[in-house]
């Protein structure tokens, strides 16, 4: 399906939740990542999806904030070598995003906490 482009008035905010959270795996990646922790192979396992596109949404999900690995990005070793990070989804940080996303979508005025008359 073709990308559309965004409305000019839809907040950058809300662009960039739905971007990272409006793909199917890396909305599954943070449902199989809710429960438990898991490493990038499980990640693949559990998707069907290859390791460099999992590593590739979990970054995309990291800038977000939305996962947090148990080994801080300065401290990994490039291309996955050396111990396996485990990944766990930020709950409060997805209610977060949620919201933002519910808010938007309800006509909340992110700015101000106002409702729009619809």
């Amino acid at each position: 399906m073709p990308s559309l482009p965004a409305p000019p008035d839809m907040p950058t905010e809300v662009k960039i939740i739905i971007e990272a959270i409006g793909h199917s795996v890396r909305t599954e990646i943070l449902r199989q990542l809710a429960d438990r922790s898991l490493g990038v192979r499980e990640l693949a396992d559990a998707t069907g999806t290859v390791v460099s596109q999992i590593r590739k949404h979990l970054a995309i999900l990291e800038e977000l904030g939305l996962v947090v690995a148990d080994v801080p990005p300065g401290q990994r070793r490039p291309g996955g070598r050396g111990r396996a990070v485990q990944w766990s989804t930020n709950r409060k940080r997805a209610e977060e995003v949620g919201q933002i996303w519910i808010d938007y979508v309800t006509g909340r005025d992110l700015a101000s906490g106002d409702v729009t008359d619809k």
